[in-house]
């Protein structure tokens, strides 16, 4: 398995032989939306805030399927995509909405898992808002089981920790899990993880290696990447791996 950071949630996995492009925003850094922030300092700054790390060809370059958690702004753009990429989305009301986009080679879960090749993709569940009125405002987004190598891989998705969160550790026991964790939060509430959901995560999956990722590109972030490394070694959570833009990981 290969791991490449490309840019918050965005990553290039290659797994089972497969190359999957993890939830493409290939927007150019500045010309996209701004949240609403709960900094001052932060208020109507343009995302994404930095650049990608290389260009989008470059990222596109062998990417055999787009894999998609929920289609915000910062999870999934038309930008650099080609029309026909095969794009994997978490349900019908997703895949509806990127083909009115224009693509046209788009799939869904009809269940709750789908196979390619040798890798099994099962979708899990995630509550995008740490209260009622704010995972309500965010809507529905999910987390994927991979398996099919000998590690199995957890990707969250944008969530808090939860019952969710717990169960599909408790019932997959994965070697790996990316967390999204800059908890970003507006005024109504925290969306996703933030440094104590970071914690938690460990503290049931002891044994796994956690990859923070969601960081240091939107706006309306509380946690950097450097907070997030600082934290760790401040707790003693040696199994936690901050990449930087563009940096690969193999296990």
């Amino acid at each position: 398995m290969k791991i490449q950071q490309i840019r918050n949630a965005t990553m290039k996995i290659n797994y089972g032989g497969i190359t999957f492009l993890l939830d493409p925003w290939l927007q150019d850094k500045g010309t996209g939306f701004s949240a609403k922030a709960v900094r001052k300092d932060m208020a109507n700054v343009k995302n994404p805030m930095n650049d990608l790390p290389m260009t989008p060809a470059e990222i596109l370059a062998g990417a055999d399927h787009c894999l998609v958690t929920h289609i915000h702004p910062d999870h999934f753009t038309s930008d650099y995509l080609p029309n026909n990429i095969h794009i994997i989305t978490q349900n019908a009301a997703d895949r509806d909405t990127i083909q009115k986009m224009g693509f046209s080679n788009c799939d869904t879960f009809e269940t709750d898992k789908i196979q390619i090749g040798g890798v099994t993709i099962t979708r899990t569940n995630a509550v995008h808002g740490s209260n009622i009125v704010a995972s309500k405002a965010m809507g529905k987004g999910s987390g994927y089981v991979m398996q099919g190598e000998r590690k199995t891989l957890y990707i969250a998705g944008d969530t808090v920790y939860c019952k969710c969160v717990e169960s599909v550790i408790d019932q997959y026991s994965p070697d790996i899990m990316i967390l999204n964790c800059c908890e970003a939060t507006t005024p109504v509430g925290r969306l996703i993880m933030g440094l104590d959901d970071v914690e938690m995560v460990c503290r049931k999956a002891p044994a796994a290696t956690i990859i923070a990722t969601h960081l240091d590109s939107v706006n309306h972030a509380l946690v950097t990447s450097d907070d997030v490394r600082a934290f760790c070694k401040t707790h003693s959570l040696n199994q936690v791996l901050v990449p930087c833009r563009g940096e690969y990981l193999e296990f």
